[in-house]
């Protein structure tokens, strides 16, 4: 009972109101808001503000919830310990990725870890970086495909293979045979390039900036998929992982002088979370394909 009405409480501070907190819980509405009271009855505090269209937790039910959130965790990874079967006959495994990784990294990869361990159940989902650390933070991820950061302090960073980028070109673009671009020549040609909450983009910005340059950007979008058939079906070209790019049957890889950064891919795991045995078995699928051999040779 009183897990459940922890649950109900952290639901509806998710949500922010009693609608969308009641159908995750699968509660009615009158049912949620009496847990709630049960559980302040208990406490002989008041938990939420319920004075506004917006529910907040109150300051005595913030320190509360910092609390409850660690409370669950824990026992959520008991919970998976012991239920965890170390032959891998069964289980589950929760895995978050950055967008561009989608494009040419995790069917392959994926596939791989179902031939070989079929009767894992596989959760996956794409993130941005910054989503996927904090899901990392509060245990609703058992492990992510990112880049290196230093940004959050209660996770490993395990360094796997390094992401280069590169100009990207259609066959209808009069530049599709060169091999290498200046900065003046790309700042001539109109681009397609990945909206800002791309990972990718801030990292072409910073390129632009520190070269003092400004790109003649024609069109922005927040689709991986989208970018692609601009630069296939026009004369627009993008800045990709060449990864991508090179998959692509119509297009071409252009190096640009100076050379565009690399970035660090890496597998992050929380430093204090319980590691499941399905958790252990891709870390080691990961160090067998990147980290001995490399991308490449893939």
């Amino acid at each position: 009972m009183f897990l459940r009405n922890l649950r109900a409480l952290l639901s509806v501070v998710k949500h922010r109101n009693f609608t969308r907190a009641s159908e995750e819980v699968c509660l009615s509405q009158p049912a949620l808001s009496q847990k709630i009271k049960q559980l302040e009855e208990q406490l002989g505090v008041a938990l939420l503000d319920r004075s506004h269209r917006i529910v907040r937790p109150t300051d005595v039910g913030e320190v509360y919830l910092e609390h409850a959130r660690r409370a669950l965790n824990e026992l959520e990874m008991g919970y998976r310990a012991i239920h965890d079967v170390q032959d891998l006959s069964r289980g589950s495994l929760r895995v978050g990725f950055t967008p561009t990784f989608s494009a040419y990294l995790i069917g392959p990869l994926f596939k791989r870890f179902y031939q070989l361990y079929p009767n894992i159940q596989l959760h996956l989902r794409e993130l941005s970086q910054e989503q996927l650390e904090k899901d990392l933070q509060e245990n609703e991820l058992d492990l992510g495909l990112a880049f290196v950061s230093h940004n959050a302090e209660h996770i490993d960073y395990l360094p796997l293979f390094s992401e280069v980028l590169a100009v990207a070109v259609g066959e209808n673009s009069p530049l599709y045979s060169k091999e290498k671009m200046t900065l003046d020549e790309i700042s001539a040609v109109p681009m397609a390039l990945l909206s800002q909450d791309f990972a990718t983009r801030a990292y072409i910005d910073s390129y632009f900036d520190q070269h003092q340059l400004k790109p003649h950007l024609a069109i922005e979008a927040n689709s991986i998929s989208t970018i692609l058939d601009l630069v296939k079906s026009s004369e627009l070209v993008s800045v990709l992982p060449q990864a991508i790019i090179e998959k692509q049957r119509e297009m071409h890889a252009i190096s640009l002088v100076p050379s565009l950064p690399e970035r660090t891919a890496a597998l992050l795991l929380h430093k204090t979370h319980y590691i499941s045995a399905a958790s252990h078995a891709f870390k080691s699928l990961m160090i067998d394909e990147f980290m001995q051999d490399g991308i490449d040779s893939k």
